[in-house]
């Protein structure tokens, strides 16, 4: 059953109270919450703009590869270039390739790149794998806009080089960067806004719940496609306590902050998909994927999860039959 409204803006997970610009999420459920309707998550990144941040998860290595590929001429996906090259659809896959190299959690994060190129193909809309570099997201809104900026230069040339008319990307953070802080000559779309419609031949019958991305929800407003495509395909959805404009994020913003707190918000996001008794908890975004499969492995000894956790991609993909 869903939390009433009058309580959602109440929950603290962390149960401490703080006014420091590092700990807000920029999950944006504060959209809903505000009577005035500020747009707090937008105050925040501008508030760290020129300001230094020092509790970067993973030794801060995925801020140091972007920063690189900000400076080095020839940087981008090691993902093998796939696809048909005269196509107007391009397909960015984001960081996946340095997810596997750096997250140690049994998830195949180049799997996701492997499936949107299959069912792009089953749509008959066979892409071209764009060798792009990171598209700075968590540059953006870690405050170090310097490096943000080059990204962006360096991706719309390419963008622009390559003559698509159409730019797609399975990836929550980077549909929400390309789309709202890049200015593209083409649509970009999130896969699951094609797959909604899709005949894929699939009948799943299988239960399953969906973890909102905040990037793609609250930030985008898309909350039916991923829903839409997983009914399409004969799969159940059953809700979470907190689900579409009223759900609760990974915890983890921009690869910061990984500590007992944002532990507290994934444990809490874990017990509701238990809840639902889905086989399988469904995102789209590789770095909720992440870190909700890191704490459903840490809590393996106490926790009792038996719910699979996938990308939205990868759930699919897996039950065309290699068609």
């Amino acid at each position: 059953m869903t939390t009433p409204r009058s309580n959602i803006y109440q929950t603290n997970v962390y149960r401490k109270s703080s006014d420091d610009i590092w700990n807000c999420l920029t999950c944006g459920l504060c959209y809903d919450g505000c009577p005035q309707g500020v747009d707090y998550p937008e105050f925040v990144k501008e508030e760290r703009e020129g300001k230094q941040q020092g509790d970067l998860v993973h030794k801060g290595v995925f801020t140091l590869l972007s920063d690189l590929m900000a400076d080095l001429k020839e940087s981008k996906t090691n993902l093998a270039e796939s696809g048909n090259n005269d196509s107007k659809i391009g397909y960015y896959p984001g960081c996946l390739d340095f997810h596997d190299m750096f997250f140690d959690l049994d998830v195949d994060f180049k799997s996701i790149a492997d499936s949107s190129m299959k069912l792009l193909e089953k749509m008959d809309m066979s892409a071209k794998m764009l060798q792009l570099k990171c598209c700075g997201h968590d540059q953006l809104w870690q405050g170090d806009t310097e490096t943000f900026e080059k990204l962006k230069e360096q991706n719309t040339k390419l963008i622009k080089e390559s003559g698509i008319e159409t730019l797609v990307t399975s990836c929550a953070e980077c549909y929400r960067t390309l789309s709202m802080d890049y200015d593209l000559p083409c649509e970009v779309v999130h896969i699951s806004q094609l797959l909604k419609n899709a005949d894929l031949g699939i009948d799943s019958n299988t239960d399953v719940t969906c973890h909102d991305a905040c990037r793609l929800g609250r930030h985008m407003g898309e909350y039916d496609a991923p829903r839409e495509a997983l009914s399409s395909a004969g799969a159940t959805v059953t809700e979470m306590a907190h689900s579409k404009n009223e759900s609760w994020c990974c915890g983890v913003s921009t690869m910061m902050s990984c500590n007992d707190r944002s532990k507290a918000l994934r444990k809490a996001r874990l017990d509701e998909a238990k809840d639902t008794e889905a086989k399988v908890l469904i995102t789209s975004c590789p770095k909720c994927l992440a870190h909700l499969n890191c704490m459903k492995t840490e809590q393996e000894s106490v926790e009792n999860y038996e719910f699979d956790i996938k990308d939205l991609t990868v759930f699919l993909a897996e039950q065309l039959g290699g068609k």
